[in-house]
């Protein structure tokens, strides 16, 4: 933000500044909106001749070839699209009352050509992301259309660093199987992986992931029972997952096992009771949520072993309302092909937000430089990802 400093007299009329002693001042704040504003950059690139040689101006590289559009504008498309979730439409009138009339298909244009530029930073965070020992996991839909066949539901897979907060967005056809969680975490990963329960996630306690372990979640584990909350024992498995809680806030990290380790076994034992009871019948919401449970202990308890482990897997739940987001503004992707590239500048735009990176200044930058750099180093891409990058 800048800041401007204005010094305001006294405007009355028997005042005189050089013969007035100055005491003190007070500072009154108020801020002021500047719309911002486009710019239509002439480059009137001038030809000589000196002699035998012929020499002339070259304009800024452009980001792509017989292109009008600089990395700004590429830049604000992304952050409107991807960052606050507006559609297409919406950015074109919002662009028009700005002076600038651009088509439909020139926007969508637009931002395919910037995700495929983009696309080359693909491979570095994925390898950031896997560098981690420490990852978390979570699946979300957005419909997308399908042909002649009319919309479904495509879902897009998410992996976030839990050390240097990057996240990316993995898009197979729309695919929910167990394959496309395999192909991204191969089984020789090393390290944690968070998580909730479903199934595909289970793959990571049998033997073809045997240096990974699995945390689950406990607050989806207590959901189940919130979501039942008027059957009799609800509220008391509640209240016991609500312990893990007031147990890492307030107790010592040095007590954290051993009191967390007591409220376990005591869960353990009303699941177990629960699940015993004869008169709850096996198809009964009650028996349902404990099913669901039981089959989470271990993940639970895997938890109890440090305090670095987080409760529960919210942390990469939240960067996923940005897929609600569109879901409700957009209302779906035009294709399998649109949907791939909306996890690719999803990935990159939602782990600025996550680095407290400004989204437009990435982008501008970034697209300008890959534009501008045909051929670069691992260590320098690995530079351009949100986490390392600067202004």
């Amino acid at each position: 933000m800048e800041e401007l400093v204005e010094d305001v007299l006294p405007c009355d009329a028997d005042f005189d500044e050089k013969v007035a002693v100055y005491l003190f001042h007070r500072d009154v704040i108020r801020y002021t909106y500047i719309p911002p504003r486009l710019i239509k950059h002439i480059y009137r690139c001038k030809k000589y001749r000196m002699g035998d040689n012929i020499f002339e101006g070259k304009a800024p590289v452009a980001p792509f070839q017989n292109s009008n559009f600089d990395s700004s504008i590429l830049a604000h498309l992304i952050q409107q699209r991807y960052v606050y979730g507006m559609p297409v439409e919406r950015i074109m009138k919002y662009l028009n009352e700005m002076g600038i009339d651009i088509p439909k298909a020139t926007v969508h244009g637009l931002i395919e050509k910037s995700a495929d530029l983009l696309d080359r930073l693909t491979p570095h965070l994925k390898d950031a992301i896997l560098a981690d020992p420490y990852i978390h996991f979570d699946e979300t839909y957005h419909t997308v259309l399908d042909g002649d066949k009319g919309s479904r539901k495509g879902y897009f897979w998410s992996a976030l660093s839990h050390q240097n907060n990057l996240i990316q967005f993995i898009y197979e056809n729309g695919s929910r199987a167990k394959k496309v969680f395999t192909n991204y975490l191969s089984g020789d990963y090393k390290g944690v992986v968070q998580t909730d329960g479903y199934s595909s996630y289970k793959v990571l306690e049998g033997w073809n992931y045997p240096k990974a372990m699995r945390l689950g979640c406990i607050q989806h584990c207590k959901r189940k029972f919130i979501e039942i909350q008027e059957q009799p024992k609800a509220q008391n498995i509640i209240d016991l997952y609500n312990q893990f809680y007031i147990i890492r806030k307030k107790k010592p990290k040095e007590k954290w096992k051993e009191e967390s380790l007591k409220v376990y076994t005591d869960l353990e034992q009303k699941l177990r009771t629960i699940d015993r009871d004869p008169e709850i019948l096996p198809n009964h919401i009650l028996n349902k949520a404990t099913a669901y449970c039981l089959n989470e202990l271990e993940s639970i308890y895997n938890i109890i072993i440090s305090t670095d482990y987080d409760l529960d897997n919210n942390r990469i739940e939240r960067p996923m309302r940005y897929i609600s987001i569109s879901r409700r503004n957009s209302l779906f992707c035009g294709s399998n092909a649109g949907a791939a590239r909306t996890a690719k500048l999803y990935s990159l735009a939602i782990s600025c937000r996550l680095n407290n990176v400004n989204t437009f200044s990435y982008f501008k930058d970034v697209i300008q430089h890959l534009a501008e750099h045909q051929t670069m180093t691992n260590e320098q891409m690995r530079d351009l990802l949100p986490d390392k990058w600067a202004e």
